[in-house]
């Protein structure tokens, strides 16, 4: 497994570039992320149930820019480690490392929700 820290900080400075200092629209990408990267965990988590390799990579493969958007490339190394083993077939780490994804996953969106805080103050 991929040493994460997980209380690694956001860099928005990416998002930043790209949408401006718009808060309610970057609230709103927050809000996204945290709205369906719990269902994409889900749909990965069920292909890895059914030994679907194809699907475990493509689930991972459209995770993968939702972590760079806010600034987790160390997260989005560890989706995309998932995404390489399942497609390579290397399946001996996947189920640990979706497992600690699960978890960074939740720290995430704490941090999200704490960020969402300083933003309202650009308005």
């Amino acid at each position: 497994m991929q040493d994460i820290n997980d209380n690694h900080p956001l860099d928005l400075s990416y998002l930043i570039g790209m949408v401006g200092h718009n808060a309610d629209f970057v609230i709103e990408i927050f809000d996204t992320f945290i709205e369906y990267t719990p269902v994409y965990l889900a749909e990965l988590e069920a292909a890895l149930a059914l030994g679907n390799w194809d699907e475990v990579g493509n689930c991972a493969h459209k995770m993968k820019p939702t972590f760079s958007y806010i600034g987790r490339d160390d997260v989005k190394d560890l989706v995309q480690a998932i995404e390489y083993n399942a497609r390579n077939q290397v399946t001996d780490q996947i189920k640990s490392d979706l497992e600690h994804l699960k978890l960074v996953s939740l720290q995430v969106y704490a941090q999200l929700e704490l960020e969402k805080e300083n933003i309202r103050l650009w308005s």
